[in-house]
Formats: C-alpha cells, structure tokens, sequence
C-alpha cells in the first residue's frame, strides 16, 4: 500500500511539475489535460485520475509555486545579512516560476481556484519583508515592505516584458539602493 501511495504522490507531483512548465511557458489559457499530459511524458487519462477539473489542476499547480515562494519567504525571514538577502531576493525574482505568479495574479479576479493560492503568496512576502526589515532596523517595516514588494513585483513584471542580459545586477543595485534608503546606517 505504501509503494502505491508513494508512487501515486510521485506522479501527482510529476504532473504539478508539467503544469507550472505549461502555465510559465503558455499562460493559463494553454493549460489542458492534452498539454500537461504530454509535458509530463504520462497518458492523458492521468491527469483526471489525479484531479477532477482544469481548475483543480491549475489552483494545485498555482499552490505548489506558493509554497516554493513562502519557502524563500521563510528562509528571508531568519534574518540572513543584507547581501545574501539580497541574492536570495533576486533568485526569487528572476526564476522562470515568477511567470506562474504574475499568470496567477492576473488570473486571480477570473479564477476562483487561484484566490487562496493568490493571497497565500502576497501575505508571504509582507510578512516576510516586515520582518527582514524589522531586524534590520528600519523604522517602518510594514509599510517598507510594501513597498519593496512594489519594487520587486514592478522589476519582475518590466522583466518578463523585456528581459536583458544584466537585469540581476541592475535588480541587485536596486535592492541595495532601498536598503540605503530605507535602512540605518550601518
């Protein structure tokens, strides 16, 4: 029974895999049980043995970038020094889920499956940028991150626009920029 379970939870996780592949790389309208079956090398039919809707599907793959963005969150939240902070902002920033998020937030006010996944990733950050820029000292750290988050969102959405080649340095020297800006002397 277990080696079914496990192999039962692996290709659901194979198929979760196969659908952030498709939303990143066609949107949400190119999300099928044809597209996600092929993208996840399976027969068609397994898509609706694991989920009973596209919907379901898409708020599961959704869910599952969720949780990879409040790992990072988390992770953001320990209190690691501002540079590899730094670098941890903008792996996150320019990883090729970030489509996923931005495809989910445009989705959100059509897509009742992708509210709570959604709200999940937005709270995520707020409380995780608070926090860093708590024990950071700024002064107001919930309205700081806010707008961090604005800086970060607008770089990854001006990104999937019109990627170039330096955009991580130039993300990078922004980040630094609001630390000084919004950070105590150190």
């Amino acid at each position: 029974m277990t080696k079914r379970y496990t192999r039962g939870e692996l290709r659901r996780a194979q198929l979760l895999d196969a659908a952030v592949a498709v939303i990143a790389e066609h949107g949400l309208e190119g999300v099928t049980h044809r597209a996600i079956a092929a993208a996840a090398g399976v027969p068609l039919a397994t898509t609706s043995y694991f989920f009973s809707s596209l919907d379901e599907l898409v708020g599961a793959a959704v869910t599952r970038v969720a949780d990879g963005i409040l790992e990072s969150a988390d992770v953001l939240a320990e209190g690691a020094p501002v540079e590899h902070t730094i670098d941890l902002l903008v792996e996150v920033v320019t990883a090729p889920t970030v489509l996923v998020q931005f495809e989910a937030y445009l989705g959100r006010s059509r897509r009742p499956e992708l509210v709570e996944p959604v709200r999940r990733i937005v709270e995520a950050y707020e409380s995780a940028a608070t926090t860093v820029l708590r024990s950071l000292g700024a002064p107001e750290p919930a309205r700081a991150a806010r707008h961090l988050i604005a800086l970060l969102d607008g770089f990854a959405l001006q990104r999937i626009a019109h990627p170039r080649p330096d955009d991580r340095d130039v993300l990078r020297d922004a980040v630094r920029l609001f630390a000084r800006s919004y950070l105590p002397a150190q």
